[in-house]
């Protein structure tokens, strides 16, 4: 898939060698072997594993196999693996997958790419500098759902804050019918309101606006996608001035920050004293390449990637709150000591708005 590819091109850009793919799909292996010179390809993942030596595992799948690959690639020897995300489908596979590659030694990087990517990396600079004052308030909004890029959202809001920890969630979900997305349940809309150790608190918005047709690029919908069905869109959009992905408010004491990669400029600050908004220039750079980069270090230095499993465990661990507090209609408390998915629950159990 396009996951798969933008891997590859990164890896071969860094001047690494793809030894073997592994793929269901005896067409789409092929294409990958031909396009990126693989030498042997597999359709059963254990065998591959069991048979090559491999330093760096990329797992591009659907998230229901996330866990058993992972443990799989940690048991086998791997030095690095890079999964996508979301890591798991609930907090116990990723406690698994956590223990598997502390066991073996393994460095594990789940691809919130987001976090390599240069504005919000800019932004996170000019909240982490003062500019704007102390946080004091954080508003985030995104097409999709919580799972599949609201993942990307929440990530964002706790690395522009310093990953803090969060004290409580406050969540709400939108269920119009049983709606599955790689392979799992999702819902249709959702609300996400928590407050992080240092007082400051943030609020997010995440919206499928779609029917079940989505066309998915390699970082998230393009916009032509979003509006196939209008009605619905109208039903459940509650933004104005247009659809957002991984659009981000910082509000300070000084001034503010707002972000988001379809946004126009994709940055832009004011600070104590401004009183025209700034936009500074930022140089684009690959995020594949980056994250890739980043397993490469953290395994010759034996230090965390940036957006480590530790990391993206937290992440789960918000949308798992969000999903546990509409289920039982309450704030919920972190940690969170839960290993079922809510959701999962409140559609299975017939749940619907």
């Amino acid at each position: 898939g396009n996951i798969a590819n933008a891997h590859a091109k990164a890896y071969l850009k860094l001047g690494l060698r793809i030894v073997a793919a592994c793929d269901i799909d005896n067409k789409k292996l092929t294409s990958f072997k031909e396009r990126y010179g693989v030498k042997r390809t597999y359709v059963d993942y254990n065998k591959m594993l069991k048979r090559e030596e491999l330093d760096i595992v990329s797992i591009c799948t659907w998230p229901t196999l996330h866990c058993e690959m992972t443990i799989a690639a940690a048991e086998a020897g791997a030095k690095g693996i890079f999964c996508e995300k979301p890591m798991a489908l609930n907090l116990k596979e990723a406690d698994m997958m956590l223990e598997a590659c502390r066991k073996a030694g393994s460095k594990l990087l789940i691809g919130h790419i987001r976090r390599y990517m240069t504005i919000y990396n800019k932004a996170k600079e000019i909240v982490t500098s003062g500019i704007v004052g102390e946080v004091t308030f954080i508003h985030g909004m995104t097409v999709g759902d919580l799972m599949s890029d609201g993942t990307h959202l929440i990530d964002l809001v706790r690395f522009i804050i310093g990953d803090r920890k969060v004290r409580w969630v406050f969540g709400q979900v939108d269920l119009y019918e049983k709606r599955k997305r790689y392979g799992h349940y999702v819902e249709d809309a959702a609300i996400g309101y928590f407050e992080f150790e240092n007082n400051v608190r943030a609020f997010i918005e995440v919206s499928q606006l779609t029917g079940s047709q989505v066309s998915v690029g390699n970082v998230g919908f393009t916009k032509e996608s979003i509006f196939k069905d209008l009605a619905r869109a109208q039903k459940i959009n509650w933004w104005r001035g247009g659809v957002k992905y991984c659009t981000i408010h910082v509000m300070g004491t000084e001034g503010r920050v707002e972000v988001g990669e379809w946004e126009k400029p994709k940055i832009k600050y004011k600070g104590k004293g401004d009183s025209d908004w700034r936009s500074p220039l930022v140089k684009e750079r690959d995020p594949f390449v980056e994250e890739v980069r980043d397993l490469i270090r953290s395994i010759e230095e034996d230090t965390d990637p940036l957006s480590s499993g530790e990391q993206a465990r937290n992440t789960l661990e918000v949308i798992m709150a969000i999903y546990e507090s509409a289920y039982r209609r309450e704030v919920t408390l972190l940690p969170l000591e839960i290993d079922y998915n809510p959701l999962f629950v409140m559609i299975e159990g017939g749940a619907s708005n």
